[in-house]
């Protein structure tokens, strides 16, 4: 098993002699996560680990969003057991992956692996559908008091289109876009106005009264950008409804372990308030925000040089999360 860390290396995934903040994450993983990793993914996570150690899936830096500043090594590994190098800014608390997958392997891996590696054990499509229902009318009970009978909705990353299903029914006018092929088609199926692509594909003109951005902005390459676009979409008094994953709240959705959070499809690790600088930066306002984090804004003026400063509460968080591990 120890092989494997020089073709790590090699390739340029870790570094030889890189401290890390929390030492039981270097890569190789001595086994499994067994709850992570089992026999409905195994296959998939085979082809990524054998795509990244042989040079397939090569290596791009992945600069910081916030400019220089002290960084800290967390991890050289995430939870599927593949290399993969996290990185902690010291004062802003934003935490990356540096370096990350090349564009180009980035659309293959999106395209052939990434739903195979991330299934849970009992999955199927009706599954998945009936559990994006389920989303769509949390927001929608959450959100309906603020939005303009029958105003238009946009899901950004929407799958198949199931959080729109709820919007629909109530009167609103739903549009979705997705970069699957498999879940566009199989959503407009279902009589719903799903594109293929992200938010490119919408007019300029085209205004919306609620945008939704579910777990995908951890995703993107530049979040400021892709922040910026969903921005000019909104309608003068719209609302973007925006979930990523919580740095500061792994102790409810992954038992306090880090290295069940960490995941190779996620470029960036946000807290509230490195997020509220992201929004800021992009021209949006956060108006309610949590550490889960989900997080409502309205379109304001943008603030290019807006910082963070949560680095010491991310790295007292996962020292502590570390010493209850042990």
């Amino acid at each position: 098993m120890r092989s494997l860390r020089p073709e790590a290396i090699q390739r340029g995934w870790i570094a030889a002699d890189d401290p890390l903040l929390v030492p039981r994450l270097a890569y190789p993983l001595g086994a499994d996560l067994p709850e992570v990793v089992h026999d409905f993914n195994r296959a998939a996570r085979d082809r990524v680990l054998r795509d990244v150690l042989a040079g397939d899936a090569a290596p791009e830096s992945n600069p910081p969003l916030f400019g220089a500043e002290a960084e800290v090594t967390v991890a050289e590994v995430e939870r599927y057991g593949i290399p993969l190098r996290t990185v902690l800014g010291t004062q802003s608390g934003l935490m990356r992956s540096d370096p990350y997958y090349s564009e180009a392997y980035l659309a293959r891996f999106y395209r052939d692996h990434y739903r195979d590696l991330y299934r849970p054990r009992r999955f199927s499509q009706s599954w998945f559908f009936s559990e994006q229902i389920r989303s769509g009318q949390r927001i929608l009970d959450r959100l309906g008091g603020r939005l303009p009978g029958r105003g238009r909705v946009l899901d950004i990353g929407c799958g198949m289109g199931g959080m729109l299903v709820p919007f629909s029914f109530s009167g609103y006018q739903v549009s979705g876009c997705d970069c699957g092929q498999e879940y566009a088609d199989r959503g407009r199926s279902l009589g719903l106005d799903i594109r293929v692509g992200g938010p490119e594909t919408l007019a300029s003109d085209e205004k919306f009264d609620l945008i939704i951005l579910s777990h995908v902005v951890e995703h993107v390459r530049d979040p400021v950008a892709f922040l910026s676009r969903a921005a000019s979409l909104l309608s003068d008094r719209g609302v973007c409804y925006i979930e990523v994953p919580g740095l500061l709240d792994l102790d409810r959705c992954y038992q306090g372990d880090v290295l069940q959070y960490l995941q190779n499809a996620h470029r960036w690790h946000f807290t509230s308030g490195t997020l509220g600088a992201v929004l800021c930066r992009a021209g949006l306002e956060a108006m309610e925000s949590d550490q889960a984090v989900t997080c409502l804004a309205t379109r304001g003026t943008a603030h290019p040089n807006a910082l963070p400063a949560d680095g010491p509460a991310v790295l007292a968080e996962i020292s502590r999360l570390e010493q209850a591990y042990a």
